[in-house]
């Protein structure tokens, strides 16, 4: 096809192009002064949530699928699509949006977008196969080219729309210099911002998709660059597989320290994108001289032992942990990974073209995904319901201390699995919470009940819990040389000073400076407290500093915890000695 703009589509879509950027742009704007104001639709999470999925999304749909208007089917599919959307948006509103308004809760919103938008960029291709030939078995080319010229059109469209509010940013700059404002003051008005930026990225979408040999080069260039690199990604996994199989036999015994799933399933993904890259839209049946070949198509099947191990690793982590949201989401991304590992090494294992069972594979991963990702937007599978009823049943099982190892590694807030339950898992997490404070069974329900209800009255995930709770947590912190104990003024002491349990610490009794009475060390995984007996009671006398800095979870047990338990611990001359604990050093900086 040549430079020129496809006369019937752009001149059929153009109109509905800039009439839904217009009607986006205003939409947006309603929203953020509805917001500002105070008033409906902002004061309901679920209508707010579930109109800024329509406002986003389904505009953009109708400019991405603008061409095909006049297509048989396009209202229907423009309307499964803002269905779909109106009721993700209102589930995550009414079910999992935060009951109270919490500060920095923006990673859980942009996390909710990441998921439409991932969902809409797979969904979409099918629709535009399904107008454009009228039928949902669409030819897996056709799928391959709407799929990246939607992402292409989308980020090309996104640069346009940065480098005009460039321009617009050099314009008020200019005048400014002169003594004038306006411009400046103008450029930063919602009114403004929301209704130009929505009219230029849909203008840019039009521009952009009217030439289709802009996308072709593009994409070509991209592709042509991309495969090579599959080489080195090929030689990095038969490496670290080679180095893995000598070391799983002793991951496989090493419980909730088995090897992280996280860097493997990045693995796996760009070995699927750079597989990609070269076998494009299947038409290319030599990407690679015989030899490159032959080498990547051995080294698929080693894909399997990652993304099994992987999914060990997932197991072993919720066996202990239970389930989390994000570890929800890391099993559906190593179920998918595990699909693409074994569809790809069958392709590998074929005759015919070069990996020629990909486009199938592709396919049928996609599908599951969009089914999988839509059914965890609804109550059916979402992850909040899954790790809400994980996290309670984890509870009743261990007590109250349930979740506190690695929480911070796990953890949003750093606590523990009632904490979790509280402020992580919307709607079904508080219903568990709940259900927990009532509990009248089990070897833990009476502590249970009190830190649950505790939690319930919280309404902040940084506010301070009763102080009985504390003085609790505090009665049961680990204590150093093994035989001693806490005496009622040091026990009063701590917990005057914590702001909640230090399940996470160990304390330790020990002269610092040398005067024959010990003195009391509190010791975390950051900083430490140290407390001076003077005069029948306990008081802070300093704070103690590692050396080496701060230390994980997993070091702090190791290096701290144990080599107390077999008394490596010593002091060096200061006016306040030095405490050594094994290879960790601490230093006191005292409170005068």
């Amino acid at each position: 096809m040549g430079d020129e703009a496809r006369p019937a589509p752009a001149r059929s879509g153009l109109p509905l192009i800039l009439l839904s950027a217009v009607v986006q742009g205003w939409a947006l704007y309603g929203l953020h002064r509805a917001i500002e104001d105070h008033r409906w639709p902002a004061t309901n999470q679920a209508w707010l949530i579930a109109l800024y999925a329509l406002a986003v999304f389904v505009p953009t749909t109708l400019q991405l699928l603008a061409e095909h208007s006049r297509e048989a089917g396009f209202r229907r599919v423009v309307a499964a699509f803002a269905i779909s959307y109106f009721y993700f948006g209102w589930h995550y509103g009414a079910r999992v949006s935060p009951a109270e308004a919490i500060p920095m809760d923006g990673p859980r919103y942009f996390s909710l977008a990441l998921l439409l938008t991932v969902l809409w960029l797979l969904a979409l291709p099918f629709a535009q196969g399904r107008l454009a030939t009228g039928s949902w078995t669409t030819r897996y080319r056709l799928l391959f080219t709407n799929g990246w010229r939607n992402q292409l059109m989308l980020a090309e469209a996104a640069l346009f729309t940065g480098l005009f509010w460039l321009l617009l940013f050099l314009w008020q700059t200019l005048f400014h210099m002169l003594g004038i404002d306006y411009f400046r003051e103008l450029f930063k008005e919602p009114v403004f911002i929301y209704p130009v930026t929505s009219l230029t990225f849909g203008c840019a979408l039009h521009l952009i998709g009217s030439i289709d040999r802009l996308t072709s080069v593009v994409l070509e260039q991209i592709l042509s660059v991309l495969k090579w690199l599959a080489i080195l990604a090929g030689v990095i996994l038969v490496f670290f597989t080679v180095a893995l199989v000598f070391k799983l036999p002793g991951l496989l015994f090493t419980g909730s320290r088995a090897i992280g799933a996280t860097w493997l399933l990045w693995l796996i993904a760009v070995i699927v994108l750079l597989l990609n890259a070269a076998y494009r839209d299947g038409s290319a049946t030599d990407p690679y001289p015989k030899w490159v070949a032959r080498f990547l198509k051995g080294m698929v099947p080693l894909t399997v032992i990652i993304a099994a191990t992987a999914l060990y690793a997932l197991g072993v982590r919720t066996q202990h942990y239970g389930l989390t949201v994000e570890r929800v989401w890391a099993f559906v991304v190593a179920g998918a990974a595990l699909c693409y590992s074994i569809g790809y090494s069958i392709s590998a294992f074929g005759t015919g073209a070069w990996l020629g069972g990909i486009a199938r594979v592709n396919v049928a991963v996609a599908l599951a995904l969009i089914v999988v990702i839509s059914a965890a937007l609804t109550p059916a599978l979402s992850p909040y319901r899954l790790a809400a009823n994980s996290q309670a049943r984890l509870v009743q099982e261990k007590g109250v201390d349930a979740g506190e190892d690695n929480a911070r590694e796990r953890f949003p807030y750093g606590r523990n699995s009632i904490h979790y339950l509280r402020f992580d898992t919307g709607d079904y997490g508080r219903a568990k919470l709940r259900a927990l404070a009532q509990l009248q069974s089990g070897p833990h329900a009476e502590e249970i009940r009190r830190e649950a209800t505790a939690v319930l009255a919280q309404t902040n995930p940084w506010e301070r819990l009763p102080r009985a709770d504390v003085r609790a947590g505090v009665s049961k912190l680990r204590v150093y040389p093994n035989g001693r104990t806490l005496d009622p003024a040091l026990i009063g002491a701590l917990a005057a000073d914590f702001h909640d349990s230090p399940n996470d610490a160990a304390g330790i009794f020990i002269d610092l400076n040398g005067d024959g009475t010990d003195e009391f060390v509190v010791l975390g995984t950051y900083t430490g407290l140290l407390y001076q007996h003077d005069a029948g009671r306990w008081v802070l006398a300093g704070h103690m500093i590692p050396r080496a800095g701060g230390m994980s979870r997993a070091d702090f047990e190791r290096r701290v915890i144990g080599e107390l338990a077999v008394g490596h611990v010593s002091t060096a001359p200061s006016k306040w000695n030095e405490l050594s604990i094994g290879d960790v050093k601490l230093r006191v900086n005292p409170n005068d």
